[in-house]
């Protein structure tokens, strides 16, 4: 029997601690024959990215160990940290960003030896004794604009990880330069041809990319683009792609979006142009921003390409026949499928579901008609070793409203949840309204333990997929164009109106709270307008033009893009559109978290806005804290961020005046 217990302070079994302990990270995914490989994040190791792999049948563990940790800084995002192949990884180790081969059984060998350079995604070319690699390539000040190039990285001169002379290592050649920016160095099955991505600024890889494709000559170069059919290109205006991966020997598949929407294209290379392979384009999303290297929606099995997409808010899967276009839908397994990749017994993927914490997850393939080809998800590795009560999830509900401009928009509205405990009759909850970050992202479609946090403790989650987001095609993600801090803002108003008016929550007591680009939206939330009663901000964008300044080359043209503005012309529209001069409108209380090693938004942005709300009286608070980059990883500052913002809501909200 459940006790009437005030909304917000309902004693929950999903404690702060339990959180920030269980919430593994799971960032790539990969297959060598029937082992599953996939590198995790683990606050209990402040955040160390551990290479792991597990069979379906069972045998799970640890293939990477301390002190080593895979992850790549290239681009500041990374991803894209490990391969293997034949029962060898190759990674990039986190200290010193140099490539490293990891034999199974056996120590590391360093492959590089490079500390003016970073690498990301690699690709393995054994014809020729080599890996291809994303490379940064950094001038004597850190700070200055790297170059970035695809680089050859010979094998056979791999020294002792332990060496301290590495001389006999020989530097990385460049294989293609010119460009800002390089993705998906992929090998054709034959080792004949290489395919990539490239994009110049100031274009995000979603707004306009180049696909490539060239036949490497006999000593592993790459001809020029000129050169004939030796080097094609694919690079209409204005139009993206995304993962491009070898169907066979001559034909490529890739998610373009000619069409508004991401869908899936063949490309053999004989042709000119490329051939969608869905007879009439769909207006679902199979495309992913590209904001970390190795992001996949799609894995080949068999004769199939297996699929996730979005469509109308709904991740779904399907299994398309690449060749004709015949697609079967599947029953959906999991809520969101993510890192989606093929081994031997069917599909590996992060997995996403409404009941369970995230999970890397192997989904068989069955031999009979499509809709029993895909089975439920077999749990090799939760992000959380803990289990709710089912009295206590809240299941996110998708629903759709008229946006700040009117246009529909949609979010993920979570109601509080407590087998425990209920609100007082007639009393309705605080709502949380979250902003992701991006300002590109989604909403997630999955449990999140932190939203679950909120809501067994008497708190309603709105996550709001604002003007910008994916998902919802080109047209959906360009209404923010010219428009951040303003569309972005509006939706997320016009997302807490409409579940108060729909009587879900209550009108008086309504947060914004957000990460990143997310925090930004939350701080402009409370400094243009009157809807909010408090809001907080985790490592949030407050200076604009302090953000140009320090920002780093893969977001350096970003800004203007999303405000209008130009490298010549910006100065008032940043100003204009920067929290930081905006104080004078504040009047709601605001919690700041900030990560002292944050190069994304570094930490002077916080302290200045905590400073100048402190000096006009505003109540806020500010947590700084030291070890921490763009994004949580540690679990003590997990645990106080959680409980630190809980305590900050209920004193500000009033929240125990009702108890």
């Amino acid at each position: 029997m459940s006790t009437t217990t005030a909304y917000g302070l309902w004693p929950s079994t999903l404690s702060a601690s339990l959180v920030a302990g269980s919430a593994r990270r799971f960032e790539s995914v990969a297959c060598d024959g029937p082992w599953i490989y996939w590198s995790e994040g683990r606050p209990e190791e402040q955040g160390r990215m551990v290479i792991m792999r597990a069979k379906v049948d069972g045998g799970m563990e640890d293939v990477l160990p301390a002190p080593w940790a895979a992850r790549s800084r290239v681009h500041e995002y990374g991803g894209g940290a490990f391969i293997v192949e034949h029962g060898t990884v190759y990674f990039i180790n986190d200290a010193d960003q140099d490539i490293y081969r990891l034999p199974l059984g056996e120590a590391p060998q360093r492959l590089t030896a490079q500390p003016s350079m970073r690498f990301a995604d690699l690709c393995l070319d054994l014809p020729r004794n080599r890996l291809i690699a994303v490379a940064e390539r950094f001038g004597d000040d850190d700070h200055a604009t790297p170059e970035n190039m695809l680089v050859s990285v010979p094998l056979d001169t791999a020294t002792a990880a332990t060496d301290a002379d590495a001389s006999a290592l020989i530097a990385p050649m460049p294989l293609v330069e010119g460009a800002d920016f390089y993705a998906c160095p992929r090998l054709s099955p034959d080792g004949a041809r290489l395919c990539w991505l490239s994009w110049n600024l100031p274009g995000m890889p979603w707004d306009e990319t180049a696909l490539h494709v060239a036949t490497l000559a006999h000593d592993g170069g790459v001809p020029p683009l000129d050169d004939g059919d030796q080097h094609k290109r694919y690079a209409p205006p204005g139009v993206s792609a995304f993962q491009p991966t070898w169907l066979d020997a001559e034909t490529l598949l890739f998610i373009g979006d000619a069409s508004g929407w991401g869908n899936p294209y063949r490309w053999t290379v004989t042709q000119a142009e490329p051939t969608p392979v869905l007879p009439q384009p769909i207006e679902a999303e199979f495309g992913q921003p590209l904001w970390q290297f190795g992001m996949r929606t799609f894995a080949l099995h068999q004769d199939r390409i297996l699929a996730t997409f979005v469509e109308h808010g709904e991740t779904r899967l399907a299994a398309i026949t690449p060749m004709t276009g015949a697609r079967e839908d599947i029953p959906r397994a999991a809520s969101a499928l993510d890192r989606v990749t093929a081994y031997d017994g069917g599909l590996a993927a992060i997995a996403q579901r409404r009941d369970t914490p995230p999970a890397i997850a192997a989904l068989p393939v069955g031999d009979d008609t499509a809709q029993d080809r895909l089975g439920l998800p077999h749990v090799l590795r939760p992000a959380a070793a803990i289990s709710l009560r089912p009295g206590d999830i809240a299941q996110g509900e998708i629903v759709a409203f008229p946006g700040g401009d009117g246009a529909t928009t949609y979010a993920t509205f979570y109601a509080p949840r407590n087998a425990d405990h209920t609100g007082p009759a007639g009393a309705r909850p605080p709502l949380i309204v979250q902003a992701h970050g991006g300002p590109t992202a989604s909403a997630d479609r999955g449990l999140k333990l932190r939203t679950q946090f909120f809501t067994t403790r008497g708190f309603a989650v709105m996550d709001v997929d604002y003007a910008g987001s994916t998902g919802y095609g080109r047209a959906y993600r360009d209404r923010l164009d010219g428009r951040w801090g303003e569309a972005d803002v509006a939706d997320c108003e016009a997302a807490a109106r409409f579940a108060a008016a729909e009587g879900w929550v209550a009108g008086d007591k309504l947060v914004i709270q957000g990460g990143s680009a997310g925090g930004y939206t939350a701080l402009m939330a409370v400094a243009t307008t009157k809807t909010f009663a408090a809001g907080s901000a985790h490592y949030g964008i407050s200076d604009l033009e302090l953000l140009l300044a320090h920002t780093h080359k893969f977001e350096s043209g970003y800004l203007h893009r999303l405000l209008g503005t130009t490298p010549q012309v910006y100065a008032q529209t940043m100003r204009a559109r920067s929290p930081l001069n905006l104080i004078g409108n504040v009047t709601a209380p605001v919690i700041l978290f900030q990560g002292l090693e944050d190069k994304v938004v570094p930490p002077e942005q916080s302290e200045r806005m905590a400073n100048e709300l402190e000096a006009r009286g505003i109540d806020v608070a500010y947590h700084a804290y030291e070890g921490e980059g763009h994004g949580f990883r540690q679990a003590t500052t997990i645990a106080h961020v959680l409980e630190t913002e809980h305590a900050f809501l209920v004193r500000v909200l009033n929240l125990d005046a009702a108890a």
